[in-house]
């Protein structure tokens, strides 16, 4: 109501307006602007006056009004079209309303489904926290068990390198003896070839006093010669009883030397054994590490199922740090494979033997959790 009484104001004042500007503009036309080309006379010329045809300004003021008219008829249309467009945007802004009444009950709903649910999961995420903290208890005894089972294993790595520190001197005594027997043989040849340097040399004084002999006592050459077949059987004797002692010895010293070359194979053959051992010992300790640091990291998904297992191979680089983890051999559960490879990339850098011999880029084992 407000706008039409502006708009019908606003028309009167326009109306007074254009009827003011309408007369200014005809006596505006009506005077003579032009200046006299001639000095004006003296005699007094009557003035001319132009006749306002009133007829013609009532017929201009009837248009002004018929457009007034129209223009106002034009602005009370628009006003109803506009009051109708207000209508439709309220019925509009009503349904909004009501779709937005709705739109909140839903949510509310929703709302209510959403709290219920993440209820339902932060009662599933204690439990799974109390499992957790279940498992993390476990692990804390399995580390402590490891801790034990590791200064177990670094008692038994002491009392052996203790043991193979033994076997070393003995190897080293072994040598020695070699060695001496080897110093023995020498000095029995160098003593064999003096006996036989002697027997020679007594055996060519032995023929030179026969000479003398026979040349001074012709009469005892019958017994010189049978003393000297008896000297000659008693030496042939000697030094073949000798040669025999001496066959004996040798063979003796190679026996005794073949048994002590045994006997060091043997100790030699249980010291590898022995390392391999220690080898197979460390790298299962090796493995065993990395296992326990995987189970340490590992979370259970939710819902899986227990007694699941898996085979993983670890690519990994100097210093433990993981490059790649592949399962080779799955569990048959998606979620749960994800999980292992998840704890593997989680233990990085992972465990580093004891012997760096022990060191491998690519591993392979098997996880199995403790349920």
């Amino acid at each position: 109501m407000n706008l039409r009484s502006f708009i019908d104001n606003l028309t009167a004042t326009s109306l007074a307006v254009i009827v003011h500007l309408v007369l200014l503009g005809i006596l505006v036309v009506s005077l003579d602007w032009t200046s006299p080309s001639t000095p004006p006379r003296s005699a007094v010329e009557p003035v001319k006056a132009v006749v306002v045809d009133e007829s013609q300004v009532a017929e201009e003021i009837e248009q002004i009004k018929r457009r007034e008219e129209d223009k106002r008829k034009q602005e009370q249309k628009r006003t109803k079209d506009l009051e109708l467009e207000a209508q439709k945007v309220r019925s509009q802004r009503k349904e909004e309303e009501k779709r937005l009444s709705d739109l909140q009950m839903q949510l509310a709903e929703e709302k209510r489904k959403v709290d219920e649910q993440m209820r339902r999961q932060r009662e599933d995420a204690e439990k799974a926290l109390a499992d957790v903290r279940k498992q993390r208890a476990q692990q804390l005894e399995e580390i402590e068990r490891l801790k034990r089972m590791e200064s177990d294993m670094e008692k038994r790595r002491l009392e052996d390198e203790k043991a193979l520190a033994l076997l070393a001197a003995q190897h080293e005594a072994l040598s020695q003896e070699k060695r001496k027997i080897e110093e023995a043989k020498h000095r029995s040849e160098e003593e064999r070839t003096r006996v036989e340097e002697q027997t020679r040399k007594a055996k060519a004084a032995q023929e030179a006093e026969q000479k003398r002999l026979a040349a001074i006592a012709a009469a005892a050459t019958a017994k010189a010669a049978q003393e000297k077949k008896e000297r000659e059987e008693a030496e042939r004797k000697r030094k073949a009883e000798e040669a025999k002692r001496r066959a004996e010895a040798e063979e003796r010293r190679k026996q005794e030397e073949a048994a002590r070359l045994q006997q060091l194979a043997l100790e030699q053959a249980q010291l590898d054994a022995q390392r391999a051992r220690l080898r197979d010992r460390h790298l299962a300790e090796y493995i065993g590490q990395i296992q326990a640091t995987v189970n340490r990291n590992w979370i259970r998904p939710t819902g899986t199922a227990k007694g699941l297992k898996c085979t993983v191979k670890v690519s990994q680089i100097p210093g433990g740090e993981v490059v790649s983890v592949i399962v080779t051999k799955g569990s048959g559960n998606v979620a749960f494979d994800r999980s292992v490879e998840n704890a593997v990339l989680r233990s990085s850098p992972l465990p580093q033997p004891k012997d760096p011999s022990l060191f491998a880029r690519e591993i392979i084992f098997e996880f199995e959790p403790e349920d």
